[in-house]
C-alpha cells in the first residue's frame, strides 16, 4: 500500500508571499548557543538547533529568520546522519566530524535535503543558508566540476523556492554571476581579506543584499568602508559565530512591526483543500528484478511525499494441503512529486516474497503475481483522497 503525506506550506511561507530580502538588509548570525536579540532586521541561526518558537518570538519583534543548513558536507552529529551512505561520504573538510559530500549523487542527497528545507519549512524560517556550496573548488575526494556544483546549487535554490522561502548563495564567489537569478542574496565569508567582494556585483547590480562577515579583527573597522562604498552589509564575527563578537559595519534597524502569518489559502467556508495522487502505468523493468509505478500528484497545495508500498495477493499451500489467501510486502521505497508533476518511482522488488508466492518455480523462472498499489493522500488540515491500482506483473523468480 502507498501512504503519502502531502504537505502544506505554512502560512506565511508560501511560494506567493515568499520573503524578498531587501538589499540594505540589517543581519545578525549566530551558529551555537542561545541566540542573542540585536538591532537588526534579520538573524541567521541553526536549523537543526533552534525551535518553532524561537522563529515565533523573533517574528514577534519583527524579525525574519534565516535557517542554516549544511548542504556540502556531511557532520555526524545530526540526527539524519545516518540517512547519508557512505558513498557520498569523502574527505575530511578541516572541521572536526565534518565530511564532503558527493554532490553529483543528486539522487541520494535530493531527498535528504527536501528533508532538511521542510523542516525549516515548518519551522517557520523566511530564508535558508545553504553552507558549504563549493566544494567543486576543494579536496573533496571526488572529481567534481564546476558545472556539478552549478547543477546541485541551483537545484538547492529551486527546492527552496518551492517550499515558500528566499535562499542566500553561501561564498563561491567564482560562480556567482552564474547563480544570481536563482538566489536572493548572498551571505559570503571574508571577502575583504581575499579581496573577491567584487564577485558580489551581479547581486548588488540586481538589488539584493550582500551579507560579509570577517573574522580578523585587525581588518575592523577599515574593511566597513570598502563594504560601504560597495553597497555590502559587512559585519566582525568570532570565527565560531557563538556571539562573543559581534561589530556591525551598519547601524541599528528601528523597531519593527512583529511578523504575522498570512491568511489562509484554503477554499471559501473553511472548506480543506483536499490533495489529489494518481497511479499510473505499473510495469516490470526489463529484467523483472523492480517495479516502476508512474505517480502523478495532481492536486494538493503544494507537494506529495511519502512511501510506495507494492503488495502481492496469493495463495501458500500450508500443513495437510491446505491453501491460504496472503498478503506479502515485495517493496517499497519513498519518493516525492510536486504538484501538477509526475514522476516514475522505482520499487526494488524483495527476493523470498516472491519466492513464496512461486515455491516449486525454477530459479530465474518468470512467474505473474497478482499485485496492488494504494495511495492515501493525506495534507496537513485533514483532507483524505484514496485511489488503488490492482495489476499483474511478470516478475522473476529469484535462486535460492
Amino acid at each position: 500500500m502507498l501512504a503519502i503525506l502531502c504537505g502544506l506550506l505554512p502560512a506565511g511561507a508560501r511560494a506567493a508571499t515568499r520573503w524578498t530580502p531587501p538589499q540594505r538588509l540589517t543581519w545578525y548570525w549566530q551558529l551555537t548557543g542561545t541566540p542573542k536579540v540585536e538591532p537588526v532586521a534579520v538573524t541567521d541561526v541553526d536549523g537543526f538547533d533552534n525551535s518553532a518558537s524561537t522563529v515565533a518570538n523573533f517574528h514577534a519583534i519583527g524579525q525574519r529568520m534565516i535557517c542554516y543548513i549544511d548542504v556540502g558536507t556531511w557532520e555526524n552529529w545530526r540526527p539524519d546522519a545516518s540517512q547519508f551512505p557512505g558513498s557520498v561520504l569523502g574527505n575530511s573538510n578541516g572541521w572536526p566530524g565534518e565530511q564532503w559530500l558527493d554532490v553529483r549523487q543528486l539522487a541520494v542527497l535530493e531527498p535528504i535535503m527536501t528533508a532538511r528545507f521542510e523542516m525549516c519549512q515548518q519551522k517557520g524560517f523566511d530564508a535558508v543558508e545553504p553552507d558549504n556550496m563549493d566544494g567543486y573548488e576543494n579536496g573533496t575526494g571526488f572529481p567534481i566540476t564546476a558545472a556539478d556544483q552549478l547543477a546541485y546549487d541551483t537545484w538547492i535554490a529551486q527546492e527552496v523556492h518551492s517550499l515558500g522561502m528566499a535562499v542566500f548563495q553561501k561564498n563561491d564567489p567564482d560562480q556567482a554571476a552564474q547563480l544570481e537569478p536563482y538566489f536572493d542574496g548572498v551571505i559570503d565569508e571574508q571577502c575583504n581579506q581575499y579581496s573577491e567582494c567584487s564577485s558580489y556585483r551581479p547581486y548588488l547590480s540586481a538589488g539584493k543584499p550582500v551579507l560579509n562577515a570577517e573574522y580578523q579583527s585587525s581588518l575592523y573597522p577599515s574593511f566597513c568602508t570598502a563594504d560601504d562604498a560597495a553597497g555590502i552589509m559587512g559585519a566582525l564575527y568570532a570565527t565560531a559565530l557563538d556571539g562573543s563578537v559581534y561589530e556591525p559595519c551598519f547601524g541599528p534597524s528601528p523597531p519593527l512591526a512583529p511578523i504575522t502569518a498570512a491568511p489562509s489559502t484554503g477554499t471559501s467556508g473553511g472548506q480543506v483543500s483536499v490533495p489529489h495522487v494518481r497511479i499510473g502505468a505499473v510495469t516490470a523493468t526489463a529484467r523483472r528484478v523492480a517495479v516502476a509505478i508512474k505517480l502523478t500528484c495532481a492536486g494538493g497545495r503544494s507537494f506529495c511525499v511519502g512511501t510506495v508500498k507494492l503488495a502481492a495477493l496469493g495463495r501458500v499451500v500450508r500443513g495437510h494441503g491446505r491453501r491460504s489467501q496472503i498478503t506479502l510486502l515485495l517493496g517499497e521505497t519513498h519518493f516525492r512529486v510536486r504538484v501538477g508533476h509526475t514522476k516514475v518511482i522505482l520499487v526494488k522488488v524483495r527476493r523470498k516474497p516472491v519466492k513464496q508466492l512461486s515455491p516449486r518455480k525454477r530459479p530465474s523462472a518468470k512467474r505473474s503475481i497478482s499485485a496492488v498499489v494504494t495511495a492515501t493522500a493525506t495534507d496537513a488540515g485533514g483532507g483524505v483522497t484514496v485511489a488503488r491500482r490492482d495489476v499483474q506483473l511478470r516478475l522473476r523468480v529469484p535462486p535460492s
